[in-house]
């Protein structure tokens, strides 16, 4: 094939010419590794913080089972003093101010002490019934017993249904109550008191007494005792911990 001179001096300058190639790109991978890292990043964080929450709830339940088992210690120390006494020293005392010294109250919470609202307001602690009346007053005493609730205090008179006061100042080795509490740490006629636990801390011990009529095998008939042991959170003294009850029967010994 014969080509002429002159187009061969046209083709010429084209061969010269680059050769431009389009490609797609779709199925090239860059950028892809740092979208990757980037969901991975996500995915990880998700999981770590489930993790801390799993940790954490753990944390504060095992807290609080401890702050519980603590507080059942406390309250089994407290009742086992009043399980030691003589039944005529078993008494709140009611002849103080019932405001606040040292932090605590003079004798049975008045509305003046910073303890009022929440030892008050703990009615089942107190509430019973006395001879058919529903106990729903605070602290309040008549003779002989007509009157609910009959809290039992160093005030509290000889009658048929309550024995005579002891003839000692505080029935215990000593014959002192300062003595007893000094030896024991408990002062089982403080209304309001704060007692260490085994982990340390002082605990806030609420003590109620109160006659009431119980029926049933063991008992004698009458009144007898009843006291209450309310341990609350030294963190949160709204919110008890512990609380335990027994009664009491002056006509069985000691």
């Amino acid at each position: 094939m014969l080509v002429s001179a002159d187009l061969v001096q046209v083709l010429r300058p084209l061969r010269r010419l680059p050769i431009r190639m389009t490609v797609r790109r779709a199925a090239q991978e860059e950028g892809f590794g740092l979208i990757e890292l980037l969901f991975a990043l996500v995915v990880l964080n998700v999981g770590i913080f489930a993790l801390m929450a799993s940790f954490q709830s753990g944390a504060l339940a095992v807290s609080r089972s401890a702050s519980i088992a603590n507080g059942t210690v406390v309250a089994d120390k407290v009742m086992e003093v009043y399980r030691d006494l003589k039944n005529c020293a078993i008494y709140l005392r009611g002849t103080g101010t019932g405001t606040d010294t040292a932090g605590l109250p003079d004798g049975i919470p008045t509305s003046a002490s910073t303890w009022y609202t929440a030892y008050q307001g703990d009615t089942a602690a107190y509430a019973n019934t006395v001879n058919g009346a529903s106990q729903t007053a605070y602290y309040s005493y008549s003779s002989p017993p007509t009157t609910a609730p009959q809290w039992v205090t160093e005030n509290t008179p000889a009658t048929g249904a309550v024995p005579a006061y002891c003839p000692s100042a505080f029935p215990a080795a000593a014959g002192s109550l300062s003595t007893f509490r000094t030896s024991t740490g408990i002062d089982p006629t403080q209304a309001v008191q704060k007692v260490t636990g085994p982990d340390g801390q002082s605990y806030p011990v609420f003590s109620y007494i109160v006659l009431l009529q119980a029926s049933g095998t063991g008992y004698t008939g009458g009144y007898v005792k009843r006291v209450t042991v309310v341990v609350r959170d030294p963190r949160l003294t709204t919110r008890s911990l512990a609380r335990e009850s027994s009664l009491f029967d002056p006509n069985v010994a000691p």
